[in-house]
């Protein structure tokens, strides 16, 4: 009688589902993190860190998929009008971490408060109004080209969020997302729990848990050990190591990003020297040392898979002698400057490197290392002369490229950390953001490089891989060029 009982839980188990490997995949999915994440706050920090957490928490009302295409999210169905406004037609059924239903006036009050802070209203500005039509319909009056609206909101910082009453750890916003919060305590630890209400398939493991490990050695360590399962940002000194081990695996993908150096233009105001700084680094050199050869020489801070990127773009090679004419022609004999980068090893290594080539061109570079929250601050006050910096193009529209970086409205904070301030520059990204042409944009954008390429308030250095490991029985793992990988789906293959 026993056995049989045993065996009629076996096929019910079975029938529902939930097998031998499902009960496994019931564990917690360790993840470690070379930041710390800055806050639960989409809206507010667009940091790579706090957005690989806050992706799993949030969702948005569209995403951008591996062909770049705009797909819905949150969104059921969406029509774009003659004046450029966009009807929209949410999912029902939807609901927040607290059980409340996703309403249309909660994405208005969403949009709006995106509206109201500085680092997430350069996605969202062209937006003049949204207006609510019944529960599940609104509409959003906006002034741009629909087309780069509908990538900005695909953006992890255009993320639906709802406030809601502060609870026991300070936390007052909700989401939709496939995980709630758990635990975001002040440590190095933030424990996301599966929610089971939530309106796609339902995650794959009960917890998810990321752990801020900076030192890249150390997150290789604890990769081995398997005392994490995932690590992001993995050196490319290590990638052929992973690849000879067979309990792991890696991935390394180029990603909508770029590596670049900021020049601050009310420090080093003569483009002269902006662009005798350029020819004077090698380029090769540092993707050779620091990325292992994985990459090329990039034309522009916008990768190959951004809209508006221009193939015909020319690239400033590593010429030391043109660099001395340069500083001849604009009367320097010597200069100090300050470079300025957050404290990670890659960033060092490449800081090291310019210091050198720079040395050579008679110009004597201080490196000040600084912990991110530090650097993003000081560098959005003005106090570096030259940063390296890294930009995601997470929309994949070079409307996101440029006109955070570019544009005088945007100096500071905001993403223009080089304070370049150029009229013409501004009016092309305007008209960009306005014709509705994917013609007229590109044209638009084309010019601007032009621009940028001669007066230098920044240039690029390398498109930036993603270089994840990954323990081998870890299977769904679902890899965004932005960034903000997927976890819901993953799970631990059965041995």
């Amino acid at each position: 009688m026993k056995k049989y009982l045993a065996l009629v839980f076996l096929l019910i188990l079975v029938g529902c589902g939930i097998t031998e490997e499902k009960q496994i995949e019931n564990r917690s999915l360790k993840v470690a993190l070379a930041y710390k994440p800055r806050s639960f706050d989409p809206h507010r920090h667009t940091d790579s860190a706090t957005l690989a957490v806050t992706k799993q928490i949030y969702s948005n009302l569209f995403s951008i998929d591996n062909e770049g295409n705009i797909v819905t999210e949150l969104v059921e169905s969406y029509q774009i009008q003659e004046d450029s406004s966009i009807i929209l037609r949410l999912k029902k059924g939807v609901l927040f971490h607290n059980e409340d239903e996703m309403k249309a006036e909660d994405v208005k009050r969403s949009l709006e408060r995106n509206l109201e802070i500085p680092v997430s209203r350069v996605l969202v500005e062209a937006i003049e109004s949204v207006e609510v039509i019944d529960d599940y319909t609104l509409k959003i009056n906006q002034n741009n080209s629909p087309s780069i609206l509908l990538h900005n909101l695909a953006h992890s910082s255009t993320a639906i969020v709802k406030e809601v009453t502060k609870n026991s750890q300070d936390i007052d916003l909700v989401g939709t997302g496939p995980y709630k919060i758990e635990d975001w305590s002040l440590s190095e630890k933030v424990i996301l729990k599966g929610f089971d209400k939530f309106y796609g398939e339902k995650a794959r493991m009960k917890d998810l848990v990321f752990q801020t490990i900076p030192e890249t050695s150390n997150r290789l360590i604890a990769l081995e050990t398997g005392e994490i399962d995932i690590a992001y940002d993995i050196s490319a000194n290590d990638i052929k190591g992973i690849e000879k081990n067979p309990k792991l695996k890696v991935i390394n993908e180029v990603s909508l990003g770029s590596d670049f150096i900021t020049i601050n233009t009310k420090r080093v105001k003569d483009k002269r020297i902006r662009q005798a700084i350029e020819y004077a680094i090698d380029k090769k050199a540092i993707i050779n040392t620091v990325y292992e050869g994985y990459g090329v020489v990039p034309k522009s801070i916008l990768s190959p898979n951004v809209f508006g990127y221009d193939d015909e773009a020319k690239i400033r090679e590593y010429n030391l002698d043109r660099a001395k004419e340069l500083l001849k022609e604009a009367e320097v004999e010597s200069l100090k400057l300050g470079l300025w980068i957050y404290d990670e090893p890659s960033r060092q290594q490449m800081a090291q490197i310019i210091q050198a080539n720079l040395k050579e061109l008679g110009i004597d570079v201080e490196i000040n290392v600084l912990e991110v929250s530090s650097f993003l601050q000081y560098t959005g006050m003005g106090e570096h002369d030259l940063l390296i910096g890294l930009w995601y193009v997470s929309t994949g529209d070079a409307d996101y490229g440029f006109y955070p970086l570019l544009h005088s409205s945007s100096a500071g904070p905001v993403g223009n950390r080089s304070f370049y301030s150029n009229v013409e520059v501004d009016n092309l990204l305007d008209r960009a953001r306005k014709t509705t042409s994917t013609f007229e944009r590109k044209e638009n954008y084309k010019k601007v490089q032009n621009i940028i390429s001669d007066e230098v308030p920044l240039f690029p250095i390398a498109y930036k891989n993603y270089t994840i490991g990954l323990q081998n029985n870890i299977n769904g793992f679902l890899f965004n060029p932005n960034g903000n990988h997927i976890l819901y789906k993953v799970y631990y293959e059965k041995n």
